[in-house]
């Protein structure tokens, strides 16, 4: 069908036209039609095939621009974001010691093997209990304590092969990973906070002795249609908090 034709028919909708047609560029962006690096048609360009004013199409972009899911570049055009530029490391990352710093000295990878999800893992990938998935184990410590040990699930159907390239890399960001291997951006994470006590392997893990009280976050993140593709929990010892600002 045609584009512009498609989009002109659905003017009389209820979203601000803007809206719709950003709506239909992260469309493209996830069918692959523009993966991160890449430039995107000019405004003027994408105005005429969508059959919009240019303003229209330059508001569309701005949305976008502040979702950080297009960087514009003086002298070259609009470029879908890669994972460094549309956020500075560890912007999803909310667990800090003391004031201002994130407990993320280091990281270290305990173990990256294919699973079968259990009831946990099923509930926060929003699948079937039994759904292929990679395990992850991995430990972030600070000041050479280990203070978070990470729980990762990665659905193996939209990261096939992702526990050998984890093994053989063992990056820092796990977005990033799945970004430049399968063109699968993270747009949002969810993240639910509770008390919780240290279970035998956190024990072992984070010295701590079996019912310490540690924290516990939830998170699930999600990729431009809305999917889960990463479930994690994070349980860290007891003199971590949670610290993430509003506004």
């Amino acid at each position: 069908m045609d584009q512009a034709v498609a989009t002109e028919g659905r003017r009389e909708g209820a979203k601000p036209l803007y809206r719709q047609m950003k709506e239909d560029l992260v469309r493209r962006v996830m069918s692959g039609e523009w993966r991160p690096g890449e430039l995107v048609p000019s405004e003027v360009a994408l105005a005429q095939e969508y059959r919009v004013s240019v303003g229209t199409a330059r508001k569309a972009i701005e949305e976008m621009v502040l979702e950080r899911l297009v960087v514009r570049q003086r002298g070259r055009g609009t470029t879908i974001a890669r994972n460094d530029e549309r956020y500075e490391p560890f912007r999803f990352y909310r667990l800090h010691v003391g004031e201002n710093t994130k407990a993320a000295y280091s990281t270290s990878y305990m173990s990256c093997t294919p699973a079968r999800a259990n009831a946990i893992e099923a509930k926060g990938l929003n699948v079937k209990r039994g759904t292929a998935i990679v395990r992850i184990l991995r430990l972030r410590s600070h000041e050479g304590q280990p203070a978070v040990l990470e729980h990762i699930a990665i659905l193996e159907e939209r990261c096939p092969n992702v526990a050998a390239i984890i093994n053989n890399i063992q990056p820092e960001s796990i977005y990033g990973l799945i970004e430049r291997a399968f063109h699968i951006i993270i747009r949002r994470v969810e993240e639910r906070v509770q008390a919780s006590a240290a279970e035998e392997e956190d024990a072992e893990i984070l010295k701590l002795t079996v019912g310490s009280p540690i924290l516990e976050v939830m998170r699930k993140a999600f990729d431009l249609g809305g999917a889960v593709i990463e479930f994690r929990r994070m349980r860290a010892v007891s003199d971590i908090h949670y610290f993430n600002e509003i506004g």
